[in-house]
């Protein structure tokens, strides 16, 4: 299959991709490690931090950006899935890279990769190390994709390695036992080099496997002293993961405490625990696809909004846990508005009503045919709440990141405007 051009376009780029490996996921370290070393890109040339963990991964990861940032220093950011742009998973400076810079490494790549057949992933992940290497970044910050053992951006030894939480999610791949999970992940630590565990009950295989491999084990308090403007306990771990790395970090990249301080108090990342003022109706945004994140933005919501009524639009992959996500998303959905999502492992908003339903035979539950349909709907109930002084209203949109790309998309092109809201 002949290869897009230097000049063609980040679309063709990305399309052609899809169509390159036969399989999504293909998890090993063989092929990707092969063409790295073709484009000398392993070892890495600046410090790497690898953070890895079943939820949290993703405001980890910017809290480290902005504090090395605020501290003078150029990173480079890998981040997965994107919400709104591909150009999101790649970063200079927290600036996304640019569609040029994007289709210039994944054809630098391509040069590289002979006969060898690379994932999506892989593809991409090669692609954002030349790039940084192009920049000239002075740390890269990676997002594991998926477990860590085999992942793509296990490849490079990390400096510092972070384990944010272990619980069940993608099953068929990482196994369905917390052992097994932790099995995976606690492998993206280094012999002699820090690992800084958040998950606050991890199981014991992934200390005797971190013990046996020497890593330096560094185990987060559950409830840390910080000041965060993150909401909930579990972003406050996130946070002490990050800190913890900078302190580790101290002597190859130094970062004064007000660039710390700095960091704390920024802003989260879209999709998590993000609030908006839509239309004067408060909207809350969170990819929380598995038991374990649900269970934590629920918290969260009751520990900020109490006495809130909750106008819930749902939608999830066919290969999540759903009942599980359902039973922890329960106690707070007053009405559920369950959608489909343009992907074909999306789970049908008739099945997916019909889970919910498995769960709370007595769920209030409205079957939607796409994101703007539930929108909608939410919106109305929320407003007839909010016609009640006595109650508050909050229009809650969970699961997957493709729904809430979705939604950004309608709004967008609707002309709705967004306003973000601090808490």
């Amino acid at each position: 299959m002949q290869s897009p051009t230097p000049k063609a376009s980040l679309e063709d780029w990305l399309a052609w991709l899809e169509e390159l490996h036969p399989l999504e996921i293909d998890l090993g370290l063989d092929r990707v490690s092969e063409v790295a070393l073709r484009l000398k890109l392993a070892p890495a040339s600046m410090p790497v931090i690898l953070v890895g963990g079943t939820n949290g991964k993703g405001s980890t990861v910017k809290l480290l950006t902005n504090a090395y940032q605020f501290a003078g220093h150029k990173t480079g950011t890998y981040t997965s899935p994107h919400i709104e742009r591909f150009n999101e998973r790649m970063s200079i400076n927290g600036v996304d890279a640019s569609d040029q810079q994007i289709v210039a490494a994944l054809y630098e790549v391509e040069q590289g990769r002979g006969n060898t057949t690379l994932t999506y992933f892989e593809y991409t992940t090669l692609a954002s190390m030349l790039l940084f290497r192009e920049q000239q970044c002075d740390v890269v910050i990676l997002e594991v994709g998926l477990g860590g053992r085999l992942d793509a951006t296990n490849l490079w030894d990390a400096d510092c390695a972070i384990i944010t939480s272990i619980a069940l999610d993608h099953q068929a791949y990482l196994g369905d036992t917390r052992d097994s999970v932790a099995s995976e992940k606690v492998a993206i630590g280094r012999a002699q080099k820090p690992l800084i565990v958040g998950e606050p009950d991890p199981p014991s295989i992934m200390k005797e496997l971190a013990a046996k491999a020497s890593m330096n084990w560094i185990q987060i308090p559950e409830f840390p002293q910080l000041s965060v403007k993150l909401a909930g306990a579990h972003q406050r771990r996130n946070a002490a993961c990050a800190v913890e790395a900078i302190k580790q970090l101290q002597a190859k990249l130094p970062v004064p405490s007000a660039a710390i301080t700095q960091a704390l108090s920024s802003d989260a990342l879209p999709g998590r625990f993000q609030l908006l003022d839509v239309g004067g109706v408060l909207n809350l945004l969170d990819v929380a696809h598995n038991p374990a994140a649900a269970e934590a933005l629920v918290a969260t919501i009751l520990d900020v909004f109490p006495t809130v009524q909750v106008q819930l639009i749902f939608g999830l992959m066919a290969d999540k846990d759903v009942e599980g996500v359902v039973s922890k998303l329960q106690p707070i959905a007053t009405n559920w508005f369950s959608t489909a999502l343009p992907q074909p492992r999306a789970l049908s908003s008739d099945v997916l009503a019909a889970k919910i339903r498995d769960v709370d035979p007595h769920a209030q539950v409205t079957i939607c045919h796409d994101i703007s349909e539930a929108w909608q709907g939410a919106m109305a109930g929320a407003r007839r709440d909010d016609a009640n002084d006595s109650v508050k209203s909050l229009v809650v949109v969970v699961g997957s990141f493709f729904m809430l790309s979705a939604l950004q998309e309608y709004w967008q092109s609707n002309d709705i405007v967004v306003q973000a809201v601090t808490i």
